[in-house]
């Protein structure tokens, strides 16, 4: 950046700006400045977008990940080697909804005869489904008095690669909710939930990270 000022001052200004503060947060990097040329801070974020698309340990392409609320930049690799380090035997214990029954869960989302109700997804894909199902019954509650407008008879991958939903009731309430995890879900990997691209074999999609 300081480079940029020296060869370019018609476009920067001639004069550093005063960084008061650069530090890590919410899996990113924040810098603060002050007296700052537009341009400068504009050139200043598409460089902190290019180090925020880096893991800091192993120079990796990177993204931001959640993790059971806590917000790290991770490559797929190491945000698995992550989980196994973080939780001691991972694959059974995280996220905690691996064993997600949504007729336990969420009985107001399906028939008062469903006596259980376990989404047939990959692990990966359990945190997304659980925030769209709590987002769905905050809707359904605040838009009916009826206990159940909306049943939910089953939840797996489709053919295209996302997460897929039949209904024996359904209502448009939830049309955008649909569509956002929809669109997620072709973006996150159906194994371990790091961020991911649809892989197609034969007659169907699965939605993968590089390590998987």
């Amino acid at each position: 950046m300081k480079r940029s000022v020296e060869r370019h001052p018609d476009v920067f200004g001639d004069e550093l700006p005063d960084v008061q503060q650069i530090k890590q947060k919410l899996g990113g990097l924040r810098v603060y400045t002050r007296k700052c040329n537009q341009n400068f801070l504009d050139e200043l974020d598409a460089r902190i977008d290019e180090i925020e698309r880096t893991y800091e340990k192993c120079g990796n392409a990177a993204q931001v990940q959640s993790i059971q609320g806590y917000l790290t930049t991770l490559c797929c690799w190491c945000y698995n080697d992550y989980l196994e380090d973080r939780f001691e035997g991972a694959e059974a214990k995280w996220p905690t909804d691996l064993k997600l029954d949504i007729a336990d869960r969420f009985p107001d989302l399906v028939s008062a005869d469903t006596a259980s109700l376990k989404p047939s997804i990959g692990a990966g894909w359990l945190v997304l489904l659980g925030q769209f199902l709590q987002a769905t019954e905050h809707v359904v509650r605040k838009a009916f008095t009826e206990p159940v407008v909306v049943q939910i008879t089953d939840v797996k991958m489709s053919r295209e690669g996302s997460i897929h939903f039949d209904f024996s009731k359904f209502d448009h309430c939830l049309d955008q909710l649909l569509r956002r995890i929809d669109l997620d879900s072709k973006r996150t990997c159906a194994k371990c939930g790091h961020k991911g691209d649809i892989v197609r074999k034969k007659d169907k999609a699965n939605v993968l990270c590089t390590h998987c």
